[in-house]
């Protein structure tokens, strides 16, 4: 997930469910619109850039707000901080960097390597979104007393817009693929997989609908970095359309009518497009490595994300069998109802509290 959407949609529900906290945004340069109407002060910064505002603005302001502490759920909290600062808690979304360097731009890499060892170091609490990012930090980064600040706060899903009309020449029930065109997400595979599928008729009967066959594959999401050619690859796959970055009644109406969720990634630290399918009842394959089988929980194919052939098994495993759709689909959305943003928000608030306390 956009670690900026994790940012808005926690401060929304933290003041939403607020019980008595007052609570005062600090932005860089203006407002988000997002939280235009939120019912809390905001302090605004000259600077817009990341860096400046690590290293000049949140350090002072810091020790101004007169706040009991304070919460970063962006990027970590700044290297050097004054003495008399509110004690810390700092969001740690994935260890991509750290685990997949060769899939992360080198401009994070440097960034997060240099400025996450002395967050972790100074910070009062650290949430992450999973069990699975928490061992791979705690395992990356090996600081005296990190175990014990380490909580657990599993993302939430917001509600979903209201479905829009498919994009022309989308026929319901084609496989889906939702995510950003980079190394991470895996994409080459992916389209060979399918190709594989596609060049093997009738191995498994594959009937959807009133359809016959494999169905289309359709990726929505915007171009991301490092992705030589697969943009051209995607464009030249036969029975692939790719619909670029999407608005939420489009995303909507895509997950409202996919059979299912192809979702092979190499790592995630969290992995929104598997929670919003299962919220829509679509079932997934996804990749076995990271933290998509705990999110999942047992209601994905899971496959071996570096393995052309085992991509492939799993979607046709999936689009064969109507019954283990059904039964997948359902135990999904179960799954999902568990994750809202309420119960991250009051999560984090307990942690707040307990780090404002005990300072």
């Amino acid at each position: 997930m956009g670690m900026l959407t994790v940012a808005v949609e926690l401060a929304r529900a933290l003041v939403e469910n607020r019980n008595g906290d007052q609570f005062t945004l600090l932005c860089s340069r203006e407002r988000p619109a997002s939280l235009a109407d939120l019912e809390c002060e905001a302090v605004l910064a000259p600077y817009r850039h990341e860096v400046v505002l690590k290293v000049r603005w949140l350090p002072a302001i810091e020790t101004q707000v007169g706040s009991d502490a304070i919460l970063y759920p962006y990027w970590p909290s700044p290297p050097r901080r004054r003495p008399g600062a509110p004690p810390a808690a700092i969001y740690v979304h994935d260890l991509a960097f750290r685990l997949r360097p060769a899939e992360v731009p080198w401009q994070q890499r440097l960034y997060l390597g240099t400025i996450l060892a002395p967050a972790l170091r100074q910070a009062a609490a650290v949430l992450v979104p999973t069990e699975t990012t928490r061992r791979d930090l705690l395992a990356a980064y090996p600081v005296p007393g990190l175990e014990r600040r380490v909580t657990v706060v599993p993302e939430g899903l917001g509600s979903s817009a209201a479905p829009g009309p498919l994009p022309e020449g989308i026929e319901p029930g084609f496989i889906l693929a939702v995510g950003t065109v980079e190394p991470r997400k895996n994409y080459p595979r992916l389209l060979a997989a399918y190709r594989r599928l596609r060049s093997r008729p009738g191995a498994l009967p594959i009937v959807i609908g009133r359809r016959a066959g494999v169905p289309q594959l359709v990726i929505a999401g915007r171009e991301g970095w490092a992705y030589g050619d697969t943009l051209q690859r995607i464009k030249a796959e036969p029975g692939v359309r790719y619909l670029g970055h999407v608005d939420e009644p489009t995303l909507s109406a895509l997950y409202e009518s996919a059979s299912i969720l192809a979702f092979p990634s190499l790592y995630e630290g969290f992995g929104l497009p598997l929670l919003e399918a299962m919220a829509h009842g679509v079932p997934a394959v996804i990749g076995n490595s990271g933290a998509l089988p705990e999110l999942a929980g047992g209601a994905a194919v899971e496959v071996d994300a570096q393995d052309v052939d085992s991509i492939a098994l799993g979607l046709e495993k999936l689009l064969s069998d109507p019954a283990l759709r059904t039964r997948l689909g359902a135990e999904g959305m179960r799954r999902a109802a568990e994750f809202t943003w309420r119960r991250a928000a009051k999560s984090t608030l307990e942690v707040l509290r307990r780090i404002a306390a005990s300072d």
